[in-house]
């Protein structure tokens, strides 16, 4: 079983880390990855000949026996095993795209909140170890861990500051929340209503719902008028798909009795994001057309891309949000700013200004985190 990357797979590799890939999500992400990416290495135009995944964990014995036991997978995908032990610098080495589903879960009573200062640390530390070992030009950064709306926020601000080398990098327009999840739940929740309403038959596709916004309760803006799903939802079915997509991880960790949170779902949304990231750096696409939850300035305090000096007035200037974008090798090129011009009226005058202002506070907190971890060091 291999346990380190060997300089002659890097050099023709596109290598993936996965950081906490013994977890609940990790495990499941791992296996999707591990089983799939390699459908997009056969349409590579480009001279990556192999893809790799670096699996961390902090937990040695369970990562060795999760590699193990991927590794008899018949696909070309290679897999290693990482764990403090060995030092995570190996992890991360050459790593083209970085992904953390590290951390704890949500238990019951918890919110994204309360988890906050246990996973702000793990964050921080994870962001030091990017910073140390990869190229900061050139890597993604794919944030799956909770809470979501302050977390990116800890990670941008803890690697700008900290981290001298990071400046003219522009890392900060390839750091991203995940949110992708919210979007897989708008997609369900919406065929599931419609089919037993009977208001359309069931087909064997899905509806695209733009999900804007942030990653908890209310800051998540499901927009279902800009679905492509032709619908005729009353006020009252609409009121309760919003709410179903707002609270849905809470519905999965009532569902196990309080033993788990979201693993399976948030790894197939994980997935997702993560093949078009591959797909893009093997140049089978040229862009990624994503809503990610993004830093709106960058290290200079100016809009991050085109679109987001548009978009900071009208969410009010918060620094980051989720919303559709453009994105290239570089990373973030284009804000989908009027995204935000095409909401309703309920959308725009009830839930955006809540999602908002409790955003502004999630993101405070991240940043605060990261001051005074940064005035005690």
């Amino acid at each position: 079983m291999p346990h380190s990357v060997t300089p002659s797979i890097e050099q023709d590799s596109l290598k993936i880390a996965i950081l906490g890939a013994a977890g609940g999500i990790g495990q499941s992400l791992s296996l999707l990855l591990k089983a799939q990416l390699q459908y997009q290495l056969k349409e590579s135009n480009r001279s990556v000949t192999h893809i790799h995944l670096a699996l961390y964990d902090v937990n040695q014995e369970a990562i060795n026996g999760v590699t193990a036991d991927l590794s008899h997978i018949d696909t070309p995908i290679s897999v290693s095993s990482h764990s403090p032990a060995g030092g995570i610098e190996n992890c991360l080495h050459n790593a083209s795209i970085v992904v953390i589903p590290a951390g704890v879960p949500r238990k019951p009573g918890m919110t994204r909140d309360d988890l906050f200062n246990v996973n702000a640390g793990i964050i921080s530390q994870l962001g030091d170890s990017i910073a140390e070992c990869c190229d900061l030009s050139k890597v993604f950064v794919l944030v799956i861990s909770n809470p979501v709306n302050s977390l990116v926020p800890v990670m941008v601000s803890n690697i700008l500051k900290n981290h001298p080398q990071s400046r003219n990098s522009g890392i900060e327009r390839r750091i991203m929340g995940v949110t992708k999840l919210d979007i897989v739940r708008a997609s369900t929740f919406l065929r599931e209503i419609n089919i037993e309403s009977g208001l359309t038959p069931r087909v064997n596709s899905m509806p695209d719902v733009p999900v804007i916004g942030g990653h908890s309760g209310e800051t998540i803006i499901p927009l279902f008028s800009q679905s492509n799903f032709l619908s005729r939802l009353n006020e009252d079915q609409l009121k309760y798909l919003i709410h179903r997509v707002q609270y849905g991880g809470d519905e999965v960790v009532k569902a196990k009795n309080g033993k788990g949170s979201a693993t399976l779902s948030m790894a197939h949304a994980g997935y997702k994001c993560v093949v078009q990231f591959v797909s893009l750096l093997l140049g089978n696409i040229e862009q990624i057309h994503g809503t990610y939850y993004v830093p709106l300035k960058d290290a200079n305090n100016f809009p991050i891309a085109p679109g987001a000096d548009q978009l900071l007035p009208l969410v009010d200037g918060a620094d980051y949000f989720a919303i559709p974008l453009t994105i290239t090798t570089k990373g973030v090129s284009y804000v989908d700013y009027d995204i935000v011009n095409r909401m309703n009226d309920m959308e725009r005058n009830q839930m955006l200004p809540i999602c908002v202002s409790q955003l502004k506070k999630n993101i405070d907190k991240g940043l605060e985190f990261v001051a005074s971890r940064s005035a005690s060091s």
